[in-house]
């Protein structure tokens, strides 16, 4: 690889292959474009995300073979050198991470995306060798990220249907409008804009990224156009971020801002906070309407408010364009001569930075603490004032990280495998909140792949960035420009995953190694020196790369046609109930992947269907051997353990039922809807237990189960007041029911009048609540009590009311 100061960087009008290189770089060019428009390749743990997610695996294996046989046509120049190597033990301690894996088939999907993430690595790499190329990649990915920006836009303005039209033949989802689905999200906090990427924290970190890549293309692009261009893009990417409602990016914004602004001369630092300071003024005067407009267009659309939007926008920009223009004309050379001294000081990009941060936190307290927050919309103002530590995102985002130290614990050295915190975070959650996401990259990539992951990760982070660094001042500010969108973008979002799981976007993670390799192609010296040939390590590095890419190809490829069949198997469902028909495309999507969770269950329903009409062990074998086979790898899949008991309950088999609840109690200690259940069943086996030491057994189970549920309870009182709980952990009537029913059997008919008595519903037409209501007669009745206004209620819904008390009462325990 080249470094800064050499001329081993090849010119377009020398290189080898040229063809080879367009080629890449629009395979490139379309995957990323393809890519932003799939919900942004989210990992969401999920089966209706993972066949973008295979599609991408295919796509970059494809790429890969393409950027080896540019390297081998190029070898003369392209090298082998540190960088692209160890790239390679990411994947590789995710493999490693197999062994311990909570979830072998999310721990296989991190595998595959892990893999693609370091192949992309590798392609930018050799692009970023190539003068003309590397700019052209680096007009690509801002160019994506200005269509993104005014997608999310016309979605605001109610312009999502059409535009949605441009890309729905990428496989874009809509709603019935015809819009991007939830390109604008409403969520407690109201309207808030995500575009593609339909989550608001993550689409504010793109766009801090891609407007200090704007601020730095101003000054870098020669024409006036692209001055213009990029200056009048400003407005739009900072409404963006307001339309957002993160307040994470917001606070991270500045910090970020300042840390570049060290890498800058202090005469482009002045001209960065001008640029923002001039589009930031325009954006806060048209910050107002815009925002009206866009909330009343989301219940309503009018073609008049659309328009009116649109030019405040448009206009607001072009102003904001024009003011730029004209300062990179006429201001820009007066503070380079102004500032000339100071930049020779070695002091001197630090200075200016310093009072930034003065600057950003007085401006803060204007926002913020005064009266001058008036001049926001008032969603924007809420977001502003509940910036604090003591509000519930910090608090339980805290909670999250105190949480995910828990499964380091007992996954120490080489994790949990990948997608462990989805598979495993109720079982350590210390309160019962849902989130499939750790909202921190590190803390999760720490659980995925252990202490020897993270650390075979930091290392690699923290030696390209500190190259990268260390060259960039050795050298001129011609070759600094040259690779610093990549720097800008991958410290950007890297930042910002401190506080937010942006990179379970795998379009988010191709995009920031593809800025890692970027900036590799301009701090390696050296090549990678081994004691052997060149020529051999060659052919064995692109050997190496060849098998995995075919592999992947193989592998994606097959999981792409899995996936297929599956879908086909749901369609199928709506229109048929043939079971031959039903079955065929599970079995094939089963072969592929035995194991998958989604694939097990949708045939292990259909069978226990098929079971309860049929009655032939046949398929109650079959489902339970698939059920079997699945939990083997995901044993804290809750669907699947809920889809076993289904099955069994098919037969009555309550003891298997009950064991089942018993031996998984521990993974869902904050599931009410699993206590009572399992409360129940305890209930039922112990009411027609055989003798008394078995029917204690079940009791004490019930009751232990009631004692965790009032120790949670308890617990959930010492969280912090800001601090939400999450889904509803208390005592139902059910788990009241279930309690008294237990203290009833083992003699304690006061405990048991109490319990249900506190709990009794007047709603007769739930059947819990009637016989909640008939145990609570019971009760009455043996303690020579009598409660004839109940009585003839639950008379009124059940005619044997009267014999079912009577059983109860009568019944030896």
């Amino acid at each position: 690889m080249s470094t800064y100061g050499y001329s081993t960087t090849k010119n377009s009008k020398t290189s080898d292959g040229l063809q080879l290189y367009w080629l890449l770089l629009g395979l490139v060019t379309l995957f990323l474009f393809w890519a932003s428009f799939r919900v942004a390749l989210f990992n969401g743990q999920d089966q209706a995300f993972e066949q973008s997610i295979y599609i991408s695996i295919l796509w970059s294996s494809l790429i890969s073979i393409l950027t080896i046989i540019l390297i081998e046509k190029n070898s003369k120049w392209i090298q082998i050198t540190l960088s692209s190597i160890i790239v390679f033990l990411l994947p590789l301690s995710y493999l490693i991470s197999l062994i311990s894996s909570a979830s072998q088939y999310l721990a296989i999907n991190m595998l595959l995306i892990t893999l693609m993430y370091a192949l992309f690595f590798i392609t930018s790499q050799v692009l970023s060798q190539h003068t003309t190329v590397n700019k052209l990649l680096t007009y690509v990915i801002t160019t994506i990220a200005y269509i993104i920006v005014f997608f999310g836009l016309f979605h605001w303005l109610g312009n999502g249907p059409l535009i949605t039209t441009l890309v729905k033949w990428l496989g874009s989802p809509t709603i019935s409008s015809g819009a991007y689905k939830d390109a604008v999200m409403v969520d407690s906090n109201g309207a808030r804009l995500t575009s593609v990427f339909q989550y608001a924290n993550t689409y504010a970190a793109y766009l801090m990224a891609f407007l200090f890549v704007a601020a730095f293309l101003i000054g870098k692009s020669r024409s006036w156009w692209s001055k213009f261009i990029h200056g009048f893009m400003l407005v739009p990417i900072i409404l963006s971020i307001f339309l957002t409602l993160s307040r994470g990016g917001l606070v991270l914004l500045p910090v970020v801002f300042v840390l570049l602004l060290v890498f800058l001369k202090p005469y482009r630092q002045l001209m960065w906070i001008l640029h923002l300071a001039v589009s930031g003024i325009v954006t806060i005067i048209i910050l107002n309407p815009v925002t009206d407009l866009g909330l009343q267009l989301q219940s309503a659309f009018s073609v008049s408010q659309s328009l009116t939007g649109w030019l405040y926008i448009l206009i607001g920009s072009a102003v904001s364009g024009g003011i730029s223009l004209a300062l990179e004309k006429w201001v820009s050379p007066a503070l380079e001569k102004a500032t000339g001294n100071l930049s020779n000081k070695k002091w001197g990009n630090f200075l200016i930075p310093v009072g930034g941060i003065v600057l950003g936190a007085l401006l803060l307290f204007v926002l913020v603490g005064t009266s001058a927050k008036n001049i926001l919309p008032e969603n924007i103002q809420t977001r502003l004032e509940n910036i604090n530590f003591e509000q519930h995102s910090v608090l339980e985002r805290l909670t999250f990280y105190k949480d995910a130290m828990k499964v380091v614990k007992d996954y120490p050295i080489i994790g949990a495998g990948g997608g462990a915190w989805s598979a495993l975070y109720e079982q350590y959650q210390n309160n019962p909140y849902t989130s499939r996401q750790a909202h921190n990259f590190y803390l999760q990539y720490l659980i995925e792949t252990g202490i020897l992951g993270f650390v075979i990760f930091a290392a690699f982070l923290i030696y390209i960035f500190v190259q990268y660094i260390r060259g960039y001042i050795k050298v001129n500010e011609e070759k600094r420009s040259e690779h610093f969108v990549y720097f800008i973008i991958a410290a950007s979002i890297l930042i910002h995953s401190i506080l937010d799981f942006n990179m379970s976007y795998a379009y988010i993670g191709v995009l920031v190694f593809i800025c890692l390799g970027g900036m590799t192609a301009s701090i390696e010296s050296k090549p990678f020196k081994l004691k052997i040939k060149p020529k051999t390590l060659r052919t064995v590095y692109s050997a190496t790369i060849g098998v995995i890419s075919v592999v992947l190809l193989i592998v994606s490829g097959l999981f792409i046609s899995a996936t297929n069949s599956f879908i086909e198997a749901q369609e199928l469902r709506e229109v048929t109930n043939n079971y031959n028909e039903l079955v065929a495309p599970l079995n094939k999507a089963l072969i592929i992947r035995g194991n998958h969770p989604d694939y097990a269950i949708e045939k292990a329903t259909l069978l226990t269907q098929v079971y309860r009409q049929s009655q032939s062990d046949e398929f109650y074998q079959e489902a339970e051997k698939t059920i079997h086979t699945a939990i083997k790898t995901d044993p804290s899949n809750k669907r699947l353990l809920m889809t076993l008991n289904s099955l069994y309950q098919s037969k009555k088999l309550d003891q298997d039922i009950f064991r089942v609840y018993e031996a998984n109690a521990y993974r869902f200690p904050w599931d009410i809807s699993w206590y009572e259940q399992y409360m129940h069943i305890g209930i039922q086996l112990a009411y027609n237990a055989p003798d008394s030491a078995t029917r204690k057994t079940y009791i004490d189970t019930v009751l232990n189960s009631l004692d965790h549920i009032n120790k949670g309870i308890k617990h959930l009182r010492t969280l912090p007041e800001g601090q939400f709980q999450g889904k509803a952990f208390e005592i139902t009537p059910n788990v009241a029911l279930r309690a008294g029913q237990a203290y009833y059997m083992q003699g304690q008919t006061q405990e048991a009048y109490g319990m249900i008595k506190s709990h009794l519903q007047d709603d007769l037409s739930n059947v819990i609540n009637v016989e909640m209501m008939t145990w609570y007669l019971a009760a009455s009745e043996k303690l020579g009590m009598n409660d004839e206004d109940h009585f003839n209620k639950l008379v009124e819904v059940d005619e044997n009311a009267k014999d079912s008390i009577g059983r109860i009462v009568t019944k030896k325990f």
